[in-house]
Formats: structure tokens, C-alpha cells, sequence
């Protein structure tokens, strides 16, 4: 339950942004349940007191988005 408010709370913010797309570095089956691991960005440590991580989020999906992509693939949250 809270992995899914968690999941819930990204798709929310990414919602928000215009840029909301990211590639798959991976695909999950728990159970029932279909995710794709996402990077929303290239990250890259940290600068200048100011943190530049990547940003990787589990993304639910229906398994018809699930067999239609592949790793590597970009791949837009709506």
C-alpha cells in the first residue's frame, strides 16, 4: 500500500511537468502487477552543494503498455 501511495505521489508530480518522459532501464512483474523502472533524467552526481541525481521511478502499467515497450525505450507517464 504505501509503494503504491509513493508511486501515486510521482505520477503526480510528473503530472505537473511538461517533461515527463524517461527511458525504461527495467521491467517488473510483482504478483499481478506490471511496472517499468524509469529515468526521468541523465542525473549525474552533485555539484556546489546542489544535489544532480538521477530521478528513477516504478511505474505502474496495463500489461498492453507493459509487452508494447522495451528497456531502453523512452517511455511518457500522462
Amino acid at each position: 500500500m504505501k509503494k503504491l501511495f509513493i508511486i501515486f505521489l510521482i505520477m503526480l508530480f510528473f503530472a505537473c511537468k511538461k517533461d515527463n518522459c524517461g527511458e525504461i532501464i527495467d521491467k517488473v512483474v510483482e504478483g499481478n502487477t506490471n511496472i517499468l523502472v524509469i529515468r526521468f533524467d541523465e542525473g549525474g552526481g552533485t555539484g556546489q552543494g546542489d544535489f544532480n541525481g538521477e530521478l528513477v521511478a516504478d511505474i505502474e502499467v496495463s500489461n498492453e503498455i507493459f509487452l508494447n515497450f522495451s528497456e531502453g525505450e523512452i517511455y511518457c507517464v500522462e
